[in-house]
């Protein structure tokens, strides 16, 4: 008996949509991947594109609906399966796809326009944010500056 397992690490093609199946929610998270090699200056392409298809059900499907969009860079583990579908042109194109998986949000600082890093301030998190679960109790910078962190022993 083998097990395989693959991780994709990749941005979000399309906005994920949310389905239902036989009364449980699902959704796909389409993942593109293009071989590059450099050539020169610059990166030029070099073979097909592959693409990585995951569904997610229930409670995960709901969370990354709320979550994740395309352009999300995210990375996806689990079981893979090749699927084989007919294209447009009538030839058959390949997926993968990735069963029982996990899905990781790889978060990411905003870029401008001229491709230069986003230098807009940053959130102070002084207080939860408003839709924070409450559990247990805040703590602020106040509360962490007055701590003791000398050693118990």
């Amino acid at each position: 008996m083998s097990k395989a397992e693959i991780r994709v690490e990749g941005f979000v093609s399309k906005d994920p949509e949310l389905r239902t199946v036989n009364g449980k929610s699902v959704i796909a998270v389409d993942i593109p991947h293009t071989p590059r090699k450099k050539d020169g200056d610059q990166w030029v392409d070099a073979g097909d594109t592959i693409w990585f298809q995951a569904s997610f059900w229930e409670r995960d499907a709901q969370a990354i609906a709320a979550s994740v969009r395309k352009g999300t860079l995210v990375t996806v583990t689990g079981q893979p399966e090749l699927n084989v579908y007919p294209k447009q042109d009538g030839s058959s194109g390949v997926s993968v796809r990735i069963k029982f998986g996990t899905l990781g949000i790889i978060p990411r600082e905003p870029q401008q326009a001229h491709g230069g890093l986003n230098t807009a301030p940053q959130p102070q998190w002084d207080a939860p944010p408003p839709n924070a679960p409450q559990v247990g109790s805040w703590q602020t910078a106040g509360d962490i500056a007055d701590a003791d962190f000398s050693s118990p022993f």
